[in-house]
């Protein structure tokens, strides 16, 4: 952080006194937001205050401006210009061509600001006097709406920022420059001061993504924001874990690069700052659904030593991480029904089918992934899954050919990025006999683009051994797994496929042989001789296979991963079904 200079504290000090004392006539504040009350607008009596000789050594405008890299022709809003501190450069930056909105609330601050443009001949500027609760711009209008000093003094930021979000041009972004509250050498009054973690945190719930942040300023916070990717018209149709997921980011990044004053504002006073990892920078993560409507996040730091934090909100509604959550030996097991065993219908019935009965979430298909997940979490759940097939018979032409023909997985992947889910995948080869290692060079052709996926996603893919398909056997699904050796590369053990593919009925020697190659399980009640589906897939308390001793197994393995229950084929009704092998799995794990 930059010192203060000498010069300009006791100018700054005492502006700031004439600052405050010249607030609206108010006698209260207005509603906290989130447990923060807007601070009072400087009246437009103070108005010389923002053309003070010493703001550029405070503030540095020009840096600020350049790091914006405003480009010539676009359009920007200075949203609480007052008399345009920042609107008249920006204006030149943008040129004939290019418009910048001036929005205040106080007519006078547009008055002065307009004898300021007259006088410099500058035509570009557009006035627009807001309300409290709307700045008055068009939707689709603004490739920059910039805050500087403002957000903070926001008495509707509800409102105001919903308007702003929708007038945001696609890749527009929304800048807020902030005081520093944790710098001791900052001479404002704290309510007129914010932490990135309060910025981050608001924002977040307002609809917002953090693109990027700016740390050379002498005395304030600049930090980009877009709009969410899944915000449509309101915030309602926001990604139901969007704010958890965003505070999560920005607590990793404090976490790995930030000042401990930084991280301290993400995390409840009663964490011990020395007990939180340090990931490395942009480390992926998966959020899961938590106990009591909190939520796990999952950082990856790139090695097998990811860690976890349990994030959960206080009464205000303010988001903090409340405790490292690693996994320990007797905690319960996730389990998820498969969509083949709800009885199909909307995302929204499924998922409350599921919920209902006390299931962790869903493992679907590929059809759908985004509005199937949104209605799990909605509900307090994840989607675990995406199942696919593909021919590898298909895997021809070069690679930019062979990834258009994987696109539909790849989007399934992108659509479970951030959350825990996997792609099982169910490889066939229609030219070729069932396990001939004949097809593991068209399979690892796939596998490197889905893995390339599946870096850019934090998404894992699980090879899916399936009866009568190419990859048939787990013992295929762990040829191909050492042969690719990709750290987010596995398999899951399905247990009737397991029974239908193998003259085996003990599963204890091959899931030790799968080992940590295993990332899922699905099982289901079985015959241990039996030969066709109706004896391999039943209810989970039917069928005379040791479901308690595979169990004891995966304990044996250090197995933490996911297991779903499989109902395809299952006759009779979903929900019945499903509450069966809900109560048989609870029975199973009774002490």
């Amino acid at each position: 952080m930059h010192a203060t200079p000498n010069s300009c504290l006791a100018a700054s000090i005492a502006a700031l006194l004439f600052l405050t004392s010249l607030a609206h006539a108010q006698d209260t504040h207005p509603t906290t937001f989130l447990g923060r009350a807007p601070a009072h607008t400087m009246h437009w009596m103070g108005a010389s205050w923002l053309m003070r000789a010493t703001r550029e050594d405070e503030e540095n405008g020009q840096l600020l401006r350049k790091w914006l890299a405003i480009q010539p022709g676009q359009s920007v809003c200075d949203l609480g210009c007052g008399n345009g501190y920042h609107t008249i450069p920006i204006a030149r930056e943008v040129g004939a061509k290019g418009t910048v909105y001036a929005v205040d609330i106080q007519p006078e601050m547009l008055e002065m600001l307009s004898v300021r443009t007259e006088k410099d001949g500058i035509d570009n500027v557009r006035f627009v006097t807001a309300t409290e609760d709307d700045p008055k711009l068009d939707p689709n209008s603004c490739d920059l709406v910039l805050l500087v000093d403002v957000y903070h003094e926001l008495s509707a930021p509800i409102a105001v920022m919903e308007r702003v979000r929708k007038a945001l041009r696609k890749d527009g972004r929304c800048v807020l420059v902030e005081f520093r509250a944790d710098d001791p050498r900052v001479p404002i009054k704290p309510e007129h001061t914010m932490h990135k973690a309060q910025m981050i945190r608001e924002m977040a719930e307002l609809g917002f993504a953090q693109q990027a942040d700016f740390d050379e300023l002498p005395w304030q916070h600049a930090m980009a924001f877009v709009a969410a990717a899944r915000a449509k018209d309101d915030l309602t149709t926001l990604d139901p874990r969007h704010a958890q997921r965003e505070f999560a980011r920005g607590f990793a990044r404090a976490a790995s690069v930030g000042t401990d004053e930084d991280l301290r504002q993400f995390v409840d006073a009663r964490i011990a700052m020395d007990a939180i990892p340090e990931p490395r920078a942009e480390a992926p993560i998966e959020l899961r659904a938590g106990p009591d409507n909190t939520a796990i996040a999952r950082i990856d730091d790139g090695s097998d030593a990811a860690f976890e934090v349990a994030l959960a909100r206080d009464k205000e509604g303010r988001m903090f991480v409340t405790a490292t959550a690693p996994r320990t030996d007797g905690a319960p097991r996730t389990f998820y029904a498969m969509h083949t065993g709800t009885g199909g219908g909307s995302p929204d019935a499924q998922a409350t089918l599921v919920q209902e009965l006390g299931y962790d979430g869903l493992a679907c298909s590929i059809d759908d992934v985004a509005a199937t997940r949104a209605a799990c979490e909605l509900r307090g759940g994840d989607v675990i899954s995406a199942y696919a097939t593909f021919d590898l018979a298909n895997a021809k032409g070069d690679d930019e050919a062979l990834a258009s023909a994987l696109m539909p997985l790849r989007q399934a992947m992108r659509a479970l990025s951030g959350g825990p889910g996997q792609l099982w995948l169910a490889l066939q080869n229609t030219a070729l006999p069932r396990s001939s290692p004949d097809g593991d060079a068209a399979a690892q052709r796939t596998l490197r683009i889905l893995l390339d996926e599946a870096d850019a996603t934090g998404v894992e893919v699980a090879l899916y051994p399936h009866f009568d398909y190419w990859l048939e056997t787990h013992d295929d699904a762990l040829r191909l797994c050492q042969r690719v050796a990709h750290r987010r590369l596995g398999m899951c053990f399905n247990l009737c496929h397991f029974l239908y593919a193998s003259s085996e009925t003990d599963a204890a020697p091959t899931l030790r042989r799968c080992g940590k190659s295993l990332l899922a399980v699905t099982l289901n009640g079985a015959d241990r001789e039996g030969t066709e589906l109706r004896t391999l897939i039943r209810p989970l308390d039917e069928g005379d296979f040791d479901l308690r001793a595979m169990l004891t197994t995966l304990d044996e393995i250090a197995f933490d991963r996911p297991i779903a229950v499989q109902g395809f084929g299952l006759t009779g009704a979903a929900r019945d079904n499903l509450a069966r092998s809900m109560a048989a799995w609870r029975k199973l794990h009774a002490r």
